[in-house]
C-alpha cells in the first residue's frame, strides 16, 4: 500500500504543476493479514519545494501591460513560444479567446509540461501565459492561423523535445499536429490594447493603422491578437482585454 501511495502522490505532482501539497490515503478491505480487520489504511503527505513564481506578464510589462487609447511603436526584445498550426474556424462566443472548431489546440498541453519540466529539474516556476494567434488568412470561412504561448527564456530545444513527447504519450497517439518551437528574433511593432468583446478587435486594428501611418509605418504581414484575461475575467465579454500587434516597416 505504500508504494501505491507513492506512486499515486508523484504521479499527481507531475501531472498537475499547480499542486504544492496533497494527501493521498489508499485503503484495503479485508486485508490478508492475520486475525479478523475490516479495512488497513496507509496516508502520506507530500509537500513540493516552494518556488517563486516567474509571471512574465511582469517581466515584459512594457509589452503585456500597456493601457487603452494609445498606441505603443517599441521594439519587441526575442522572445521563445510554442506555436501550432492550424486551419480553422472558430467559436467567436467562447469566453476570453475564439475557440478553435475543426482542430484540437494542443500546444498548451505541451507548454504545461514545460512548466512541469522547469519546476522541477531546473527549480524555475513561470505561470502560463496569455494565448496569442497570428491571423493570416481566410477561405472558406476557416482561418489559417498560428495560435501560439510565450514560454520561459530556460526553455530549450531539448526542453520542448522532452514535453512533446509526454503529450504523445499521455495521449496515446503516434504524432501531434504541427507543433513547433519558435525563437523570435527582436522586431519593432506596434501594439494598441483592445477593451471589449474580442470580436470587434477590428475596429482597434483600423485605429492602430491608422496611427502608425501618421509616424511614417506601415503594417509588415498578418497581425496578432493576445488574449488576456482568463474566461472567468471576461464575463461579461466587454470586458474582455486584447492586445492589438502588428510588425512594423518604414515607408519608403
Amino acid at each position: 500500500l505504500e508504494n501505491v501511495c507513492e506512486r499515486i502522490a508523484n504521479a499527481v505532482l507531475n501531472e498537475f504543476a499547480t499542486i504544492e501539497c496533497l494527501t493521498v490515503k489508499v485503503s484495503k478491505l479485508n486485508p490478508p493479514l492475520g486475525g479478523k480487520l475490516d479495512v488497513v489504511s496507509v496516508e502520506i503527505k507530500k509537500e513540493e519545494q516552494i518556488l517563486k513564481t516567474h509571471d512574465h506578464r511582469k517581466i515584459y510589462k512594457d509589452i503585456y501591460q500597456i493601457k487603452p487609447g494609445k498606441t505603443f511603436i517599441q521594439q519587441l526584445p526575442e522572445l521563445k513560444y510554442v506555436s501550432q498550426q492550424m486551419t480553422t474556424s472558430y467559436n467567436m462566443n467562447w469566453d476570453g479567446r475564439p475557440e478553435p472548431i475543426d482542430e484540437r489546440w494542443l500546444a498548451w498541453k505541451v507548454v504545461n509540461q514545460i512548466k512541469q519540466f522547469t519546476r522541477k529539474q531546473l527549480e524555475y516556476k513561470f505561470k502560463l501565459m496569455p494565448p496569442e494567434i497570428i491571423w493570416h488568412e481566410e477561405k472558406d470561412n476557416k482561418w489559417l492561423v498560428d495560435q501560439m504561448m510565450v514560454v520561459a527564456d530556460c526553455v530549450t530545444d531539448d526542453i520542448y523535445e522532452w514535453a512533446l513527447n509526454r503529450v504523445i504519450k499521455n495521449l496515446r497517439v503516434s504524432d501531434l499536429p504541427t507543433i513547433t518551437f519558435v525563437k523570435s528574433t527582436p522586431i519593432l511593432c506596434a501594439q494598441r490594447l483592445h477593451v471589449g468583446d474580442y470580436k470587434n478587435t477590428v475596429e482597434t486594428l483600423a485605429v492602430l493603422k491608422e496611427d502608425i501611418e501618421k509616424q511614417g509605418y506601415r503594417v509588415k504581414g498578418p497581425h496578432r491578437e493576445i488574449y488576456l484575461l482568463p474566461a472567468m475575467g471576461c464575463y461579461p465579454a466587454e470586458k474582455c482585454h486584447t492586445i492589438v500587434r502588428v510588425e512594423l516597416e518604414a515607408l519608403i
